[in-house]
């Protein structure tokens, strides 16, 4: 007889199956949902190793914030244009007639080429070069980079945007996933929905809630999944009054991709008052985050059963999982554009001064990078910041999560919080507006402690949900804390061991478990698939966690391991993490 839970994993198998015939291995990128490139391990870095030759181009890299933003008389033309990687397909010519104000760039990516810093430099160091090199100069004002698990699936898409400059803002954004929920159909209502939600955010953010035009893109590997996913982009502005121009060029990759690029217009001073933001101003979140620690650690216990296990035993019900997970889906699937009405009451006449006893002082989405868009804000406001709680949508499940190296950073999120920076005295207006809005619970968080080096002060419990070292050590917590994360690092033999395992270990999510166990252990390295169907995998570490964690291979709960041939190596400190390539 079959039990609840053999019914439970066999349904879901045959979900994962559905997306495997669409070409789509999900568990071959990583647990959970789409997989953009690492902006701290991967992207930054990349764009500092190029750096000096792009200051050559012709070329302009907007500072990095959620929106392009640009004076507008209210008029622009949009130009998309696709391209491959390399930048094949960019012509001189175009460009100088298009003009652009800005481009934003959107590029699908090989998981090869996001491995580490230099293969994606030298991955897009070429387009660049072409974008760069014309009359004109091109202004990039928003990139978006995603990794696929197929090399024919790569593109780059550019959205050229043209407009005279008036009096008005006009701001616009990119963003796409390629599943959010692989237990849904992947041409669902609510994964259409979240995607655009997520893409829409970043101007919502702003105090954008009219003249929203979204611009889709969406690509699949069968036609009938294409034109589900238009009507579904179709229902989803029609439902919330958005217009919706769907004659725009698309990637024909065939690979499953949905989202979108969207263009809005403020009538008001966008709240980017970063010189202006002093001590004692409050930090106000719309609602708790963290929203992937729930989504992936569902999903990675239907692929381990073991997970599953611990998990019923120690946290709660997968029922009572699933249910926590549907109810963050309905959320992520409805536009904040409620909460963007409030923050543009909040906002300067246009042409107006920033009053900090009327005016937001700045907003941020609390999605992909978590507490850490707090970093980034200290930072580029030149102060430091201390947050005295970190609210969770389930504290649990988050430290689980992270405990088991399911999500190194429990509290990131998509389409999630809005951060609004304001004096008390706004905040307390604010709250009163955001009170009776569905899904929105108002709370402050934190606050701005003064003028400083861009520090970012959080609880010492920080460690419970947030388990990526590299990451960690960029917050200021207890001195005690930081000791302990040291006291970590002991003396032991350390060794580099490099591996090759047999058996049914691709397409089974046996990368992603390979991933939590070295993490568990302290080692660093990668695993990547290989053409004859073997995994590779390298670990560098102390001898006697890299032996361990051999010997937990070869009885890999996940998949059917047959041989493990390894061979011990000189260390050569080559990582700071463990990849899935």
């Amino acid at each position: 007889m079959i039990t609840v839970r053999e019914d439970r994993i066999g349904r879901f198998r045959e979900r994962l199956d559905k997306y495997l015939d669409l070409g789509i291995n999900l568990l071959s990128l990583a647990i959970g949902c789409s997989v953009k490139v690492d902006l701290y391990d991967t992207l930054y870095p990349a764009l500092s190793l190029i750096s000096s030759e792009m200051g050559k181009l012709n070329l302009e890299i907007q500072h990095r914030e959620d929106v392009a933003v640009l004076r507008s008389d209210g008029d622009y033309f949009l130009n998309r244009r696709i391209y491959g990687v390399d930048g094949s397909g960019v012509s001189r010519d175009e460009l100088e007639r298009i003009n652009p104000s800005v481009a934003l760039l959107l590029l699908q990516v090989h998981q090869s080429r996001a491995a580490s810093p230099r293969e994606f430099a030298n991955s897009i160091i070429s387009l660049y070069r072409r974008l760069g090199s014309s009359g004109v100069r091109v202004r990039i004002g928003k990139g978006h980079s995603i990794v696929s698990t197929r090399e024919k699936a790569e593109f780059a898409l550019v959205d050229f945007i043209s407009t005279k400059v008036g009096n008005e803002y006009l701001l616009a954004n990119n963003d796409t996933i390629q599943i959010i929920d692989p237990t849904e159909d992947p041409g669902s209502y609510r994964q259409v929905a979240t995607a655009v939600s997520n893409a829409l955010n970043d101007l919502f953010i702003k105090g954008v809630y009219k003249d929203v035009t979204i611009y889709p893109v969406y690509d699949a590997p069968i036609d009938g999944l294409r034109e589900e996913l238009l009507r579904r982009f179709r229902e989803f502005s029609s439902k919330w009054d958005f217009k919706l121009i769907d004659d725009v060029p698309q990637p024909r990759v065939n690979y499953l991709l949905m989202g979108a690029t969207v263009v809005g217009l403020l009538d008001k001073e966008p709240p980017m008052f970063y010189d202006n933001i002093r001590a004692g101003f409050k930090i106000l979140v719309t609602r708790p985050f963290g929203e992937l620690s729930v989504i992936s650690t569902y999903l990675t216990a239907h692929v381990d059963e073991s997970i599953m296990e611990e998990f019923e035993r120690n946290v709660m019900s997968i029922d009572d999982l699933e249910k926590l997970k549907i109810e963050i889906m309905d959320t992520l699937s409805r536009p904040n554009i409620e909460i963007a009405r409030v923050i543009n009451k909040y906002l300067p006449e246009l042409g107006e001064s920033f009053r900090e006893d009327e005016h937001i002082a700045a907003t941020i989405d609390i999605s992909g990078p978590g507490i850490f868009v707090f970093k980034e804000l200290a930072e580029q406001a030149n102060v430091d910041i201390a947050l005295h709680s970190i609210p969770l949508l389930s504290p649990e499940v988050a430290r689980f999560a992270a405990g088991h190296y399911i999500i190194t950073d429990a509290t990131a999120g998509t389409n999630g919080a809005i951060a609004i920076v304001a004096s008390k005295d706004v905040v307390d207006s604010i709250i009163n507006d955001l009170r009776g809005i569905e899904g929105v619970q108002p709370m402050v968080i934190g606050e701005v402690m003064g003028r400083g080096t861009g520090r970012l002060f959080v609880p010492d419990y920080v460690t419970r949900y947030i388990t990526n070292k590299s990451l960690l050590m960029k917050l200021t917590m207890n001195i005690d804390v930081l000791r302990g994360l040291r006291r970590q690092q002991v003396s032991c033999e350390r060794v580099r061991v490099e591996a090759k395992v047999f058996g049914n270990v691709q397409g089974v999510g046996f990368r992603p478990t390979l991933r939590r166990q070295a993490l568990s252990l302290g080692l660093t390295g990668y695993a990547r698939n290989l053409p004859d169907g073997s995994v590779e995998v390298v670990v560098e570490g102390c001898r006697e966690d890299a032996m361990a964690f051999i010997e937990w291979v070869r009885s890999s709960p996940v998949g059917s391991v047959e041989t493990v041939i390894y061979v011990v190596k000189q260390y050569r400190g080559e990582f700071e993490d463990f990849e899935i390539r």
